[in-house]
């Protein structure tokens, strides 16, 4: 412990010394139908808002990279003006190497096909050069210099003009930020070069504090080594002023606002310097609130010498609210130090006045392991907000900037509902905070889980020096954006989790302890808790330091999960309490996409192993993810074996609407009371992936953003799958009265089962009664009450209670939901394909990464639908600046409804995907005869000088299979059955027909034993008439080769079916002409074969390729179904 003491003195020391013209659309539909219309113009201009800066001269430009392999010379000489750099890859800063490689065209698409795995590696194991030259203007001569680098991956040594200015020993942690005085070694006088080199040396990828992917992507081939964040030139008098901040407490009333406003100093002498600090408060209008001054000594080589005016009183303040509470207005504040008749330096900041408060409220599950009784609530200005969030990647792996992307990411959020996004340890882009300041959209952060920063217990020394250093360097950069709401020391674990399961060897709790109380202490000394909010970790583990948890937890879902498990599960998995993360897992792109990043040879199918199976799987998530083998299985039992990858995508889509429009809907239902947030796990990937987004790569939205955008519309309309209520959901300021409901129930046929209005309903504005009860406990610097109950939310209407079992429902069926306003407008209409036949889950085998279902709702009634003439009715183009906004009707002539209406914009006649985009709907039914009128918005420059094009197609349209028969009675279930052989007593024969597909039968997988070909019966116990079986295969253990057999007496045996399996369906179904027979047998051959190895191989986190996988061995089947006419 006296080490540590003394460590914590000397990291006090160390942060002080830290620093297009519109065309005519025409259309493309999903039948020989089209049509074009004519445009009408207008034309109108918008602006964007900016940042302001002082004495700052970034430097991006004019760089140059180079391997130390190559480029041998010494620091000294490379950092020389006219040192020869042909053969260098020119770049701009920031950018990692791999970025600047690729930029340059020495490295193929890494995002295509496998084409990472491939990328030589030894080329970055060894430092690499990155030089540029710059003037500065004669205006800074005489002025103190100094180059800032905001962050370097992962150490460096940086020299200037010939001298060597930093070191690797000190220049380390990626999350760094450093500010070196240059002014001895610098010139300005408008014309000399200066040159600046920096030897950049890659991180150990797992081993130190690094960024780090989990098991998100493939890692990057370089480790993300390079200036990933600015580097700029800042110039002052001798005292520089640095780190604005103001914090902020709002009045219960709102009726007054009160301000503390920090700055630090920093003297460049070795002489005190008295001056005054003036500071100046600006409203959003620019109109001066009110004009501060003191007068202060900056002691002699003072470094960041905090000054602070507190208690500044603001009346009727413009607060900043989140998305749909209010408006996001933003103040200045102006700081500079005067001192001899002249300003010495100058920094202007825009900030919001708002305040952050939290309560630990009690949510309905019973778990006590994990503990997930306490869920935190966020308050906006003693508002509740209920949080409804993605999971932020950057949207680059080799962490190039892309300002229109962080647009495009921006709005994306706004369209879908969602008011939060959560940043899991990358910090790569403060344009990015701005703009969720701009739009009201929180930002919640901390470090990342499952490398180095997971394990805090055994920080070394050195380690802690840098994790504390980078804590420093994000918070003072974080605190400044009023939309950050939360800051979270830990992910998957509090740094003083007690458990040191898979902990390294020396660690201990007591370390553990340590780390979080400096992590305290830093946060403190930034005035943090007057900010924001501190968790412990996202997730439900108790922080031995404090003894309580962060109020979080993510129990829930990583992988496919049935829309009825959020409405149901209030224990482990539903939608209740603050979960962190969670999500139906996979989300595939749309097929524009697929045709993009993979191989045309490995399109289709899937599952079929080779290099098809592995082309998928490279886009897929990293160890438990690796594969689409739960939503998958969900797929094929849900909607049928599909034949092309249109079929299999359509349905995949349907499936991942349905799947995030379930889960915001329950949060949306539960909210307050049960739930008090949701963080879709994920909201976009940084690589092309098949996993964990709700619009690809690309920016092409999915169903899964569809969904979202449904369940969140401000106000809504939907259908509960717990408690089968129809209920409107108000998630705006505003009540609203006069409404009206219909609820409509339609067959598979389009007939009319059940129509009804409901008139004159109200719902009120947004909100909850006050928490109650609880007891305040003290975490950390700040008190906390632990135990409340939020008995009542406000925003929920409750419509009515639909009894389905009255009804006379064909086997699929549909649930119309409308919502007009009191003018009879529509302001929400959301439809239901819904089933007799249930998802079942099987809760008792819930886990971390997803529970297992023991049945799947049989929608395969669906293929049924005939296609359908989707006309373009009209369309029309506004022009406003440098947006365009598109107008079509879209119309059902059809007399089938028409299911999974989706339109795409493209560049003209068979051109790429407009992107990004705003669609009002997508994924949509159509009646028949029903028309809808929807708008598409997009920039005129992503048109790349094409007219627009109008695509229509629905999922009528596309199938293959038109004549399914609903599943009715199975009669295999429950009955005796023989098979050829057994793997072991835990996969035995009555697997096949229990109440189970989770539970399944194995074949023997021995050469001998496990040969082809293998057999599994079943004895009906009487003759039966059938003329169907389904078999619901394992993953990877299906047969390609299927026989139907059928006998009277178990001994001769007639082949009724035989059945391929050539695109590696989970499900066989197998129909064949009525027979009458007692014993039924399937018959199997043909496993599945095995796929390369990609790359280097790899089988979990932090791997660039892919491990060979084996081939089946034996088969698997889960349920083996007979069907017939009794």
């Amino acid at each position: 412990m006296h080490v540590g003491k003394a460590f914590r003195k000397s990291l006090c020391f160390m942060l002080a010394l830290l620093f297009v013209a519109a065309g005519t659309p025409t259309a493309q539909v999903g039948t020989a139908k089209a049509a074009e219309v004519g445009i009408e113009a207008d034309v109108t201009a918008k602006s964007l808002s900016a940042s302001t800066a002082s004495n700052v001269f970034p430097l991006s430009q004019n760089w140059n990279i180079q391997s130390s392999a190559i480029a041998t010379a010494s620091g000294s000489k490379i950092s020389t003006s006219g040192f020869a750099t042909s053969g260098w890859f020119g770049t701009t800063v920031p950018n990692t190497v791999l970025g600047a490689l690729v930029n340059a065209g020495n490295i193929k698409d890494p995002y295509i096909g496998q084409n990472m795995a491939y990328i030589d590696e030894s080329r970055f194991t060894v430092p690499w050069w990155y030089r540029t030259e710059f003037t500065l203007p004669a205006s800074e001569a005489g002025k103190k210099i100094a180059v800032n680098f905001q962050g370097i991956n992962y150490k460096a040594d940086i020299w200037l003009n010939g001298k060597q200015i930093a070191n690797s020993t000190d220049t380390i942690g990626s999350f760094r930020s450093y500010e070196l005085d240059i002014t001895d070694n610098v010139t300005a006088d408008g014309s000399t070069k200066n040159t600046l080199a920096v030897q950049v040396t890659r991180p150990d990828y797992v081993k130190d504090l690094t960024i780090y992917w989990v098991d998100w992507v493939p890692r990057p081939a370089d480790n993300n080594m390079g200036i990933w964040r600015d580097v700029l030139i800042k110039t002052s008098d001798t005292v520089k002023t640095r780190n604005p901040f103001v914090t902020s407490t709002v009045d219960a009333n709102l009726a007054a606002a009160h301000l503390n406003a920090y700055v630090e100093l920093s003297n460049t002498s070795k002489a005190d310097v008295t001056g005054s600090v003036y500071a100046t408060i600006k409203d959003p209008s620019g109109a001066a609130v009110t004009s501060i001054s003191k007068t202060v000594t900056v002691k002699a080589s003072a470094k960041d010498q905090e000054v602070s005016f507190l208690g500044i009183n603001v009346a009727s303040p413009q607060l900043w609210w989140p998305i749909n509470m209010g408006d996001h207005p933003l103040y200045t504040v102006d700081f500079s130090f005067n001192a001899n008749g002249k300003v010495s330096d100058r920094v202007v900041q825009k900030f919001g006045i708002r305040e952050v408060s939290t309560e630990m409220n009690v949510s309905p599950s019973n778990s006590v392991d994990p503990p997930l009784k306490d869920m935190v609530q966020f308050y906006i200005n003693h508002k509740p907000v209920l949080i409804k969030a993605g999971g932020y990647s950057p949207t680059d792996l080799l962490l190039r900037r892309d300002q229109n992307a962080n647009n495009a990411v921006v709005q994306y959020v706004k369209d879908m509902g969602l008011n939060t996004i959560r940043d899991e340890g990358k910090f790569n882009d403060d344009q990015l905070l701005q703009l969720l300041d701009e739009n009201g959209i929180l930002f919640m952060a901390g470090w990342v889980c499952c490398d180095r920063w997971q394990q805090p217990a055994s920080f070394t020394d050195n380690e802690a020096k840098i994790a504390g250093a980078s804590l420093y360097s994000q918070l003072r950069e974080l605190r400044v954006h009023p939309s950050m709401i939360a800051w979270l020391n830990g992910s998957d674990n509090p740094p003083s989790y007690g458990n040191m399961d898979g902990q390294p060897p020396g660690s201990t709790v007591a370390r553990g302890k340590f780390i979080e109380q400096m992590y305290l202490d830093l946060e403190h000394q930034m005035h943090w808790e007057d900010f924001s909010a501190i968790i412990s970790s996202a997730s439900a583990k108790v922080a031995e330091l404090t003894g309580t948890v962060g109020g979080m937890h993510m129990d829930a879902t990583y992988d496919y999960a049935p829309p009825a498990m959020y409405f149901e599960d209030m224990k482990l998995g539903g939608a209740f309490g603050f979960t962190s993360e969670a999500g139906p897992g996979p989300s595939l792109p749309v097929t524009e996409t697929l045709k993009k990043i993979l191989p045309a040879s490995a399109l289709w199918p899937y599952n079929v192993g080779g290099d098809n199976y592995q082309q998928w799987n490279y886009h897929a998530s990293r160890e438990a993810f690796g594969k689409l083998d739960v939503f998958q299985k969900a797929l094929d039992s849900h909607y049928g074996s599909s034949t092309n990858l249109e079929e299999f995508n359509i349905k995949a889509q349907v499936q991942q609407y349905d799947a995030q429009r379930a889960q915001f809907e329950a949060v949306n239902a539960n909210k307050y009371t049960k739930a008090s947030g949701w963080i879709q796990w994920m909201l976009n990937n940084s690589f092309p992936s098949l996993y964990w987004n709700l619009f690809d790569f690309y920016l092409n939205p999915n169903g899964s953003y569809f969904g979202v955008k449904k369940a969140n519309e401000p106000v809504h309309i939907m259908f509960d799958y717990g408690s089968k209520e129809v209920k409107i959901l108000n998630s705006t300021k505003d009540a609203y009265s006069g409404l009206t409901a219909s609820v409509k129930v339609y067959n598979i046929d389009s007939t009319k089962v059940y129509d009804k209005a409901f008139n004159n309903l109200n719902v009120s504005p947004d909100g909850a009664s006050p928490a109650v009860g609880g007891t305040p406990k003290k975490v950390g610097y700040e008190t906390i009450n632990f135990g409340g109950k939020i008995k009542t939310a406000s925003g929920i209407t409750i419509v009515n209670k639909l009894n389905e079992d009255s009804l006379n429902l064909s086997p699929t069926y549909f649930i119309r939901l409308e919502l007009r306003d009191a003018s009879n407008q529509l302001i929400s209409v959301n439809t239901y394909a819904q089933t007799k036949k249930k998802d079942l889950v099987r809760y008792q085998n819930h886990d971390w990464n997803y529970t297992p279902q023991d049945q799947y709702a049989d929608f395969t009634e669906l293929q049924s639908l005939n296609p359908v003439d989707l006309q373009l009715v009209s369309s029309k183009i506004v022009t406003t600046g440098s947006q365009q906004t598109l107008t079509y009707t879209v119309k059902n002539n059809g007399s089938s409804l028409a299911f999974a209406v989706f339109a795409k914009i493209k560049k003209g006649t068979g051109g790429d995907l407009v992107a990004p985009v705003k669609m009002e709907d997508n994924y949509f039914v159509l009646l028949p005869g029903e028309q809808r009128t929807l708008t598409a918005e997009y920039a005129v420059s992503d048109l790349n000088g094409a007219a627009p094009v109008i695509s229509l197609n629905c999922y009528n349209n596309i199938m293959t299979k038109k004549n399914p028969t609903p599943t009715t009675l199975d009669l295999a279930k429950g009955k005796k059955t023989a098979v050829s052989s057994t793997e072991s007593s835990s996969f035995p024969a009555k697997n096949a027909v229990d109440d189970s597909v989770f539970t399944e039968w194995q074949s023997n997988s021995k050469d001998t034993s496990g040969n082809d070909p293998q057999w599994l019966s079943v004895d009906l116990g009487a003759s039966k008439t059938i003329n169907r079986t389904i078999t619901r295969w394992g993953f990877e253990n299906y047969a390609q080769e299927i026989k139907i057999q059928v006998s009277d007496d178990n001994k001769t045996w007639q082949t009724v079916a035989t059945a391929t399996n050539p695109y590696g369906s989970t499900m066989s179904d197998i129909a064949f002409n009525t027979v009458t027979k007692r014993y039924v047998k399937i018959v199997m051959s043909g496993k599945r074969p095995g796929a390369p190895q990609v790359g280097s191989g790899g089988s979990g986190q932090g791997f660039t390729g892919l491990n060979a996988v084996p081939a089946a061995k034996s088969f698997k089947i889960g349920a083996f179904e007979v069907y017939g006419s009794n």
